[in-house]
């Protein structure tokens, strides 16, 4: 007996793979790696313009490091410096310079991962760096009397490596911009125009070219692909990717609070627009259940990696995280189901109520941790706001905010953004994709008021044919009688639903979108506040401004839709000139960087000073004392921390109207051995009040009509402070030590 299997064996079916889709997917990535590519020149060239930093000496280079940049190359230079290894990272674990005499584990208080992942990079392919065909040295002869300085360029150079990684990252944020505006307009013209604003409007997007290791430019990129990824979720309503898109976004969520103390802020505003989401049921609850597993794994991986970093365990971003995350586990199911305006009525104040809970929940938790922990990392950050919109003024915040970095947004920026059509594109992308919104729903609205009027014609013609007498079959009349009792009930289910309530649950909004306009809408309050962080809102601009490019978004008469593509190539003609202008102005700007007096500074330490002598001054020169000179500090520019806030307070009564005792006696408890004067900050005046003796004549008013204590050290002389070296920017004071006296032998007669 033979089995027949033909019949009941089933052949699986090969999937064949569009060839159009295939191509598309590898133009769009090969267009992406080439405006990257383009952008790492770019932005190359104009660092080398502004500094003419293949020509300066090593010194040099570090020294044009200034404030955070130098701080954070130290540490790059700790790992590709020391030997082996292992001791590098054990230096870093247990850092004696940063906050002499102070212990400090880096990994745990700064973002310096990005550091490390670089300087292991060099240290591994220093074998073939260390080459003549990647690394070359020149003379250059400096003029006015200075002596020839040697200058080495090439990959080999480990500060060119470390640079050269800071414009691979810079080209990589404008492949994610690219990939970012391309998947959310559904369109590659739309990613092209996104990059072509970001060009246009390169100052306000970026500052790597000016600042290149700042941490917003090393999370910058990363934050554009978790925010691409992130799209992608959300329009995935197959769940088909789920489980790769979900290990991708946990890694770059881990990588951008590394990378960036500020990314937890970030978060915990994409965290709160997807509650929103979920509460308005633009989302279910499943996908934001899945949105808050990929935050749930990439916080746990930066607490782990930053060794327990007390500042992100208590920040309102965890504490947020948690309320919203037990709210989906117990008090989810607690909706109303809307069937009528009194439901609609009810939910939407729920809705509020919810909101509410979820927010003073979170303050009050984190107050807790905070207290628990012992924890007042983020105090100035509150202080700052509160300062914002109050006369509040104290020295710490006034430190910030005298920073131009750290004011308002100026009117200039809104004024480029307007001048190179972002803002207006954006505007108009905005309404375009609400009419579409309200359009599909009022179409659907209508639609079923047509329905509804048909039905009840048709039970009126059934009604006329019942009166005629000719169907008098029992049988015929019992099914149309079985009949009429489903169409009644499905009748009245229709008309039970309220019209607004109909609309409303016809109101398809598409969560991707609007996700995006809600993170932008969010930047540009951040922005309002902080200017540094325009970067933000400007590149998200640069994102919704690709709207633009997708046919479905304009609602137009259908004989008016084949001139779309005119509309387009009119309405971008002012961006390609503007584009153009911009690129050129920023390419014609030339520089070169030369600081003489700290040169002699910086050599004088290295020449007279031991090397365990530590150094007392103001915040951006002891991050190049500590870089150039590799000598202890005691105050540094990392003010994301209640100590080192504190240790700068103390230091820069320098620059007040206080005793030399009372300066004495706390940089003795600092044990501080030299102390720097710039002469900028002493005689300084500002025109927005800013000035150090101003700061702290707000700070300390009782102490107004003494004389500043910086100008009695230069010009008299004081116990416990004996100059030492004097040029024309700096003075260095050796900072006597009471505790160690040389007494004349005494001899009785």
């Amino acid at each position: 007996m033979h089995e027949n299997t033909d019949d009941t064996t089933e052949q699986p079916i090969k999937k064949k793979v569009p060839v159009k889709l295939v191509l598309k997917l590898v133009l769009i990535v090969f267009l992406a790696l080439g405006l990257g590519y383009i952008h790492y020149r770019y932005v190359s060239h104009l660092f080398e313009n502004d500094r003419n930093f293949s020509y300066l000496s090593e010194m040099e280079r570090e020294m044009s490091f200034r404030t955070e940049m130098g701080f954070y190359y130290s540490y790059y230079k700790t790992v590709v410096e020391e030997r082996p290894f292992v001791a590098a990272m054990s230096k870093l674990m247990y850092d004696r310079l940063v906050e002499y005499p102070k212990d400090v584990n880096a990994f745990n208080r700064f973002n310096i991962h990005p550091e490390v992942l670089i300087g292991s990079m060099y240290r591994y392919l220093e074998p073939l760096l260390n080459t003549s065909a990647h690394r070359q040295c020149h003379l250059v002869e400096r003029g006015q009397g200075l002596a020839a300085v040697e200058s080495c360029v090439g990959l080999g150079q480990p500060i060119m490596f470390y640079l050269e990684a800071v414009w691979w990252l810079a080209g990589l944020t404008v492949a994610g911009l690219f990939l970012h505006a391309t998947a959310l307009s559904e369109s590659i013209l739309g990613g092209g125009i996104a990059v072509a604003h970001y060009f246009a409007n390169h100052a306000e997007c970026t500052r790597v070219q000016w600042a290149p290791n700042e941490r917003e430019n090393m999370a910058a990129p990363l934050l554009l692909l978790q925010a691409w990824l992130v799209s992608l979720q959300l329009r995935d309503k197959d769940r088909r990717t789920t489980f790769q898109l979900q290990v991708s976004i946990f890694i770059l969520n881990g990588l951008c609070l590394l990378f960036w103390q500020f990314t937890q802020f970030i978060f915990l505003t994409q965290t709160a627009i997807f509650f929103v989401m979920e509460q308005l049921k633009i989302i279910d609850l499943k996908s934001l259940c899945v949105f808050l597993h990929s935050h749930f794994c990439g916080l746990h991986m930066a607490v782990l990696l930053l060794q327990g970093n007390d500042m992100l365990k208590s920040s309102l971003f965890a504490s947020f995280f948690v309320v919203v995350s037990v709210y989906c586990l117990f008090f989810s199911s607690l909706r109303i189901k809307v069937h009528n305006r009194l439901d609609l009525f009810v939910e939407a104040w729920l809705v509020v109520l919810r909101l509410a809970i979820v927010v003073c929940a979170s303050f009050y938790l984190k107050k807790v941790i905070s207290d628990f922990l012992e924890v007042q990392e983020d105090s100035h950050i509150w202080d700052i706001l509160y300062s914002k919109f109050t006369n509040y003024k104290s020295f710490h915040t006034l430190i910030y905010t005298c920073s131009d970095v750290f004011d308002f947004l100026p009117w200039s920026s809104i004024k480029k953004m307007l001048h190179s059509f972002l803002i207006p594109f954006v505007l108009i992308n905005i309404l375009n994709v609400c009419n579409y919104w309200l359009f599909n729903a009022i179409n659907a609205s209508r639609k079923r008021e047509i329905e509804d009027i048909r039905v009840e014609t048709e039970k009126d013609n059934e009604e006329d044919t019942d009166d005629s007498g000719i169907e008098n079959n029992a049988e015929t009349i019992k099914n149309k009688n079985d009949t009429d009792k489903k169409c009644d009930v499905s009748t009245e289910n229709e008309e039970s639903v309220d019209g607004v309530v109909f609309f409303l649950k016809n109101l398809k909004i598409d969560a991707a979108v609007f996700y995006n306009m809600s993170q932008m809408a969010v930047y540009g309050v951040m922005a309002a506040l902080v200017m540094r962080l325009k970067m933000l809102f400007t590149t998200q601009l640069c994102v919704i401004s690709s709207l633009l490019m997708n046919r479905k978004y304009y609602q137009l008469p259908k004989r008016y839709m084949k001139y779309i593509p005119l509309l387009w190539v009119v309405v971008t003609l002012p961006l390609v000139q503007d584009l153009i202008g911009n690129v050129s102005h920023e390419m014609s700007h030339v520089g070169e960087f030369s600081d003489i007096p700290q040169e002699e500074l910086l050599e004088w330490i290295k020449r007279e000073t031991a090397s365990g002598a530590s150094f007392a001054g103001t915040m951006p020169l002891l991050a190049t004392v500590m870089l150039a000179c590799r000598r202890p500090i005691v105050a540094h520019p990392h003010y994301e921390h209640y100590d080192a806030r504190e240790r700068a307070y103390a230091v820069y009564k320098t620059y007040g109207r206080f005793s030399s005792q009372e300066l004495y006696s706390e940089l003795s408890k600092l044990r501080a051995t030299y102390l720097i004067i710039e002469y900028k900050y002493c005689y300084g005046r500002s025109s927005k009040g800013c000035s150090f003796y101003e700061i702290w004549d707000i700070e300390a008013p009782e102490y107004r009509g003494r004389p500043r204590l910086c100008h009695i050290l230069l010009t008299e002389t004081v116990e416990h402070f004996f100059p030492m070296f004097r040029n024309d920017h700096y003075a260095v004071f050796r900072i006597h030590d009471v505790s160690v006296r040389y007494m004349p032998r005494s001899f009785d007669t």
